[in-house]
Protein backbone atom coordinates (compact mmCIF):
# COMPACT_ATOMS: atom_id res chain seq x y z
CA UNK A 1 0.00 0.00 0.00
CA UNK A 2 1.57 3.63 -1.28
CA UNK A 3 2.27 6.08 1.32
CA UNK A 4 -0.34 8.53 0.75
CA UNK A 5 -2.89 6.08 0.64
CA UNK A 6 -1.90 4.71 4.24
CA UNK A 7 -2.15 8.41 5.07
CA UNK A 8 -6.14 8.96 4.83
CA UNK A 9 -7.18 5.19 5.70
CA UNK A 10 -7.85 4.36 9.17
CA UNK A 11 -7.87 1.31 11.53
CA UNK A 12 -9.42 -0.32 14.65
CA UNK A 13 -7.86 -3.60 16.58
CA UNK A 14 -10.95 -5.82 17.60
CA UNK A 15 -9.82 -8.51 20.07
CA UNK A 16 -12.13 -11.32 19.19
CA UNK A 17 -12.42 -14.19 21.52
CA UNK A 18 -14.50 -17.88 21.13
CA UNK A 19 -16.44 -16.00 17.84
CA UNK A 20 -17.58 -12.68 19.77
CA UNK A 21 -15.97 -9.31 18.76
CA UNK A 22 -15.43 -7.37 22.30
CA UNK A 23 -15.83 -3.92 23.05
CA UNK A 24 -17.70 -2.97 19.64
CA UNK A 25 -19.46 -0.10 21.12
CA UNK A 26 -16.34 1.54 21.86
CA UNK A 27 -14.82 0.51 18.39
CA UNK A 28 -17.95 2.19 16.80
CA UNK A 29 -17.53 5.11 18.69
CA UNK A 30 -14.24 5.81 17.90
CA UNK A 31 -15.03 4.96 14.45
CA UNK A 32 -18.16 8.05 13.80
CA UNK A 33 -15.59 10.59 16.19
CA UNK A 34 -12.77 9.94 13.67
CA UNK A 35 -14.63 10.39 10.35
CA UNK A 36 -18.07 12.45 11.80
CA UNK A 37 -20.90 9.96 10.74
CA UNK A 38 -21.59 6.56 10.73
CA UNK A 39 -19.55 3.99 8.50
CA UNK A 40 -20.60 2.06 5.53
CA UNK A 41 -20.36 -1.30 7.68
CA UNK A 42 -21.24 -2.91 10.49
CA UNK A 43 -18.40 -4.66 12.49
CA UNK A 44 -20.74 -8.00 13.47
CA UNK A 45 -21.04 -8.52 9.85
CA UNK A 46 -17.49 -8.45 8.77
CA UNK A 47 -15.62 -9.99 11.65
CA UNK A 48 -15.86 -13.64 11.27
CA UNK A 49 -14.00 -15.82 13.58
CA UNK A 50 -12.30 -19.56 11.82
CA UNK A 51 -12.37 -20.99 15.36
CA UNK A 52 -13.19 -20.15 19.18
CA UNK A 53 -9.17 -18.95 19.53
CA UNK A 54 -8.13 -15.93 20.75
CA UNK A 55 -7.46 -13.22 17.23
CA UNK A 56 -6.70 -9.67 16.59
CA UNK A 57 -9.02 -8.30 14.20
CA UNK A 58 -7.53 -5.27 12.06
CA UNK A 59 -10.55 -2.89 10.26
CA UNK A 60 -9.36 -0.87 7.91
CA UNK A 61 -11.67 2.41 6.72
CA UNK A 62 -11.54 5.28 4.73
CA UNK A 63 -12.38 8.72 5.70
CA UNK A 64 -15.44 8.62 3.85
CA UNK A 65 -16.33 5.43 6.32
CA UNK A 66 -15.99 2.85 3.56
CA UNK A 67 -14.60 -0.87 4.57
CA UNK A 68 -11.20 -1.42 2.59
CA UNK A 69 -10.38 -4.52 4.67
CA UNK A 70 -10.73 -6.84 7.64
CA UNK A 71 -8.30 -8.99 8.78
CA UNK A 72 -7.91 -11.81 11.23
CA UNK A 73 -4.50 -12.69 13.27
CA UNK A 74 -4.08 -15.39 15.67
CA UNK A 75 -2.48 -13.39 19.02
CA UNK A 76 0.00 -13.78 21.26
CA UNK A 77 -0.02 -11.03 24.15
CA UNK A 78 3.31 -9.17 23.88
CA UNK A 79 5.84 -9.07 27.15
CA UNK A 80 5.68 -5.46 29.18
CA UNK A 81 7.71 -4.76 32.16
CA UNK A 82 10.48 -2.08 30.94
CA UNK A 83 9.42 0.97 29.24
CA UNK A 84 11.72 3.69 27.71
CA UNK A 85 10.61 7.47 28.47
CA UNK A 86 11.22 9.88 25.56
CA UNK A 87 10.39 13.02 24.79
CA UNK A 88 8.09 13.65 21.66
CA UNK A 89 5.56 15.88 19.72
CA UNK A 90 4.05 13.11 17.87
CA UNK A 91 -0.18 13.31 17.31
CA UNK A 92 -2.16 10.57 16.93
CA UNK A 93 -5.69 11.76 17.62
CA UNK A 94 -6.81 9.67 15.40
CA UNK A 95 -6.05 5.85 14.66
CA UNK A 96 -4.51 6.48 11.16
CA UNK A 97 -2.97 3.27 9.34
CA UNK A 98 0.03 5.55 9.23
CA UNK A 99 2.13 4.79 11.99
CA UNK A 100 5.79 5.78 10.55
CA UNK A 101 5.67 8.72 13.60
CA UNK A 102 5.09 5.64 16.11
CA UNK A 103 7.07 3.40 15.06
CA UNK A 104 10.09 6.00 14.69
CA UNK A 105 9.55 6.23 18.17
CA UNK A 106 9.26 2.58 19.79
CA UNK A 107 12.48 1.95 17.41
CA UNK A 108 14.19 4.39 20.12
CA UNK A 109 13.38 1.51 22.75
CA UNK A 110 16.80 -0.40 23.08
CA UNK A 111 16.17 -3.59 24.65
CA UNK A 112 13.23 -1.99 26.38
CA UNK A 113 9.65 -3.70 25.60
CA UNK A 114 7.90 -0.31 24.55
CA UNK A 115 8.53 3.52 24.87
CA UNK A 116 5.99 5.75 27.31
CA UNK A 117 5.83 9.13 25.65
CA UNK A 118 6.33 12.06 27.30
CA UNK A 119 5.28 16.04 26.36
CA UNK A 120 5.71 19.21 28.42
CA UNK A 121 6.34 17.22 31.21
CA UNK A 122 3.36 15.21 30.84
CA UNK A 123 3.30 11.45 30.29
CA UNK A 124 1.27 10.16 27.36
CA UNK A 125 0.94 6.92 25.91
CA UNK A 126 3.12 4.37 25.10
CA UNK A 127 3.42 3.68 21.22
CA UNK A 128 0.41 0.62 21.47
CA UNK A 129 -1.03 0.83 24.70
CA UNK A 130 -2.97 3.91 26.96
CA UNK A 131 -1.04 4.49 30.40
CA UNK A 132 -2.52 4.45 34.21
CA UNK A 133 -1.07 4.66 37.74
CA UNK A 134 -2.62 4.12 41.14
CA UNK A 135 -2.68 6.99 43.29
CA UNK A 136 -4.28 6.94 46.40
CA UNK A 137 -5.68 3.64 45.41
CA UNK A 138 -7.26 5.59 42.78
CA UNK A 139 -6.14 4.75 38.72
CA UNK A 140 -5.39 7.80 36.75
CA UNK A 141 -5.06 7.63 33.25
CA UNK A 142 -3.63 11.26 31.10
CA UNK A 143 -5.89 13.67 30.29
CA UNK A 144 -3.74 14.49 28.06
CA UNK A 145 -3.41 11.42 26.27
CA UNK A 146 -2.11 10.57 22.24
CA UNK A 147 -5.29 7.96 21.09
CA UNK A 148 -9.04 7.86 23.27
CA UNK A 149 -8.74 4.09 23.58
CA UNK A 150 -11.71 1.95 23.77
CA UNK A 151 -10.67 -0.10 27.35
CA UNK A 152 -9.71 3.48 28.20
CA UNK A 153 -13.46 5.15 27.16
CA UNK A 154 -15.16 1.70 28.68
CA UNK A 155 -13.55 2.48 32.15
CA UNK A 156 -13.96 5.89 32.36
CA UNK A 157 -17.35 5.56 31.69
CA UNK A 158 -17.45 3.10 34.47
CA UNK A 159 -15.83 5.31 36.47
CA UNK A 160 -13.10 2.65 37.58
CA UNK A 161 -10.05 5.52 35.93
CA UNK A 162 -10.20 8.63 36.14
CA UNK A 163 -8.88 11.47 33.82
CA UNK A 164 -5.56 13.72 35.37
CA UNK A 165 -2.24 14.30 34.32
CA UNK A 166 0.79 13.25 35.74
CA UNK A 167 4.43 13.28 35.01
CA UNK A 168 7.90 11.63 35.70
CA UNK A 169 7.85 12.05 39.32
CA UNK A 170 4.08 10.79 40.02
CA UNK A 171 4.89 7.64 38.01
CA UNK A 172 7.48 6.68 39.94
CA UNK A 173 6.19 7.04 42.78
CA UNK A 174 2.98 5.34 42.85
CA UNK A 175 1.13 2.86 43.79
CA UNK A 176 0.96 0.87 40.79
CA UNK A 177 1.50 0.64 36.48
CA UNK A 178 -0.87 -0.41 34.44
CA UNK A 179 -1.38 -0.36 30.32
CA UNK A 180 -4.75 -1.04 28.45
CA UNK A 181 -5.43 -1.52 25.15
CA UNK A 182 -8.29 -3.29 22.93
CA UNK A 183 -6.24 -7.19 23.22
CA UNK A 184 -5.53 -6.89 26.85
CA UNK A 185 -7.69 -4.92 28.25
CA UNK A 186 -6.48 -3.48 31.76
CA UNK A 187 -2.84 -5.00 32.90
CA UNK A 188 -1.29 -3.96 35.88
CA UNK A 189 2.62 -4.82 36.13
CA UNK A 190 4.15 -5.95 38.55
CA UNK A 191 7.75 -4.39 39.11
CA UNK A 192 7.69 -2.08 35.96
CA UNK A 193 11.11 -0.57 35.41
CA UNK A 194 11.34 2.95 33.67
CA UNK A 195 14.44 4.10 31.91
CA UNK A 196 14.26 8.03 31.80
CA UNK A 197 15.92 9.90 28.46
Amino acid sequence: MNLIKKRILLFETIKVENYEAQNLEFHLERVKNSIKKEPNFDFKNIIKAPNNGLFRAKVIYNENGDLIDCSLFSYKARKFRNFKILKSDVNYERKFLDRNALDEIFAQRGANDDVLIGKNGILTDTTIVNIAILQNDIWITPKNHLLKGTIRQRLLNNSFLIERNFGIKELLSAQSFAILNAMIDFLEIKNAKFEIY
